[in-house]
């Protein structure tokens, strides 16, 4: 005969905490010093098979040879934007792999000052003898994304929050976006363990960082995979970069950088707590109960149950509350009165195995206080 157990899955902080992953950096050159640089490159494709450098489009080339380092290097004519006119070099780092290139993709800056120093001393020998400028402090900081790993153990519970976190409603003053790409199908289904919220100064970034290395054909089967790990991000550019130069008195990428990785746990958990309910994610039986015994009038209480009853079906909250009030429904403040039932509209599987699940704000709290348990149920 079988029997119901209770067991425990857990969310843990990774190693490295909370701290930066990729960062650019991007240095302003004279025309001549451009060019110069442009006829080096080529030179070296003429007589190595290394060197690659090719026109991605108008004004912009790209330099492939220090990609398998960490290292993405473009050179950039730009002439349409007021802000940003004339000619640069622009450098995409993934600094652990900088250090040592068979680093892991998803393991990130280690929030130490010797990962700075090391940092320099890598760039200063990968670049020395190339048409770059060998010093990293000789550049200015243009975009920083500060980034914590958690990991799961329970590959059901995993995809589960992966599944109803992508449901998020955007914040007030954000934009969604979407992973694009020539292969539609592709898109769509990176897009299913990926979500970004943009404003003009940063985004929110929340995705499957396991789905992101298997798809990319790196050492593991997706499928096969026992839990996964979640990435949250708040990538920076380069306005909140200047206000924070301004600040602290220091243009010097290094001191920078150090700073944002020490501060980076406080920042990233600000964010999302300032876009989103501290609220969990429970069964739809739950939801209804705390909906039918709440002191909201009859009326409000129908509503909102129509939101939790289509959110089971639908892919984000924003496509329902926008139907929903194209029928009538008065939708107006709406989901600030569920969440201070404490849950979110978004329902779990029916008959998950969980009856809840933290929500992102909870979840990076209760992260940096120790492991995060999750209680189901197995039959056995």
């Amino acid at each position: 005969m079988s029997k119901i157990v209770t067991k425990k899955a857990r969310f843990m902080l990774e190693a490295d905490g909370f701290s930066i992953h990729t960062f650019e950096i991007s240095r302003k050159l004279t025309k001549s010093e451009w060019n110069c640089c442009k006829e080096k490159l080529y030179d070296q494709k003429q007589v190595s098979s290394k060197a690659y450098v090719y026109k991605e489009s108008k004004g912009v080339y790209r330099v492939s040879q220090y990609e398998q380092y960490g290292l993405r290097i473009t050179l950039e004519h730009a002439h349409d934007q007021e802000n940003s006119r004339g000619y640069y070099v622009r450098m995409v780092i993934n600094p652990r792999k900088v250090i040592d290139p068979d680093a892991s993709y998803i393991g990130i800056f280690p929030p130490e000052k010797s990962s700075i120093t090391e940092l320099q001393a890598a760039f200063h020998a990968l670049l020395k003898r190339s048409a770059f400028n060998d010093q990293l402090d000789d550049y200015y900081l243009s975009r920083v994304d500060l980034c914590v790993n958690i990991r799961c153990d329970h590959k059901k519970i995993f995809r589960e929050v992966v599944r109803v976190l992508r449901k998020l409603p955007t914040p007030p003053k954000y934009k969604r976006v979407s992973r694009k790409e020539k292969d539609k199908k592709k898109a769509n289904k990176y897009n299913k363990h990926y979500i970004k919220f943009q404003c003009g100064t940063h985004s929110l970034v929340i995705y499957d960082k396991t789905y992101q290395v298997t798809e990319q054909g790196l050492r593991v089967d997706y499928e096969d995979l026992p839990g996964g790990v979640l990435r949250f991000e708040v990538q920076y550019q380069r306005s909140v970069l200047r206000g924070l130069e301004k600040k602290l008195n220091t243009d010097n990428p290094s001191e920078l950088l150090w700073y944002l990785m020490r501060k980076s746990e406080k920042r990233i958990s600000k964010h999302f707590e300032q876009c989103f309910a501290d609220v969990q994610f429970c069964q739809i039986e739950e939801i209804e109960k705390r909906i039918v015994d709440s002191k909201y009038e009859d009326g409000t209480k129908q509503i909102m149950l129509e939101l939790a009853h289509r959110m089971q079906r639908k892919q984000s909250v924003d496509q329902v509350l926008e139907e929903m009030a194209s029928e009538g429904f008065a939708v107006d403040d709406l989901l600030r009165r569920v969440h201070k039932l404490g849950f979110s509209p978004i329902p779990l599987w029916k008959n998950f195995c969980a009856q809840q699940i933290p929500g992102p704000v909870s979840l990076l709290r209760m992260i940096s206080e120790g492991e995060v348990v999750i209680a189901y149920q197995k039959v056995k």
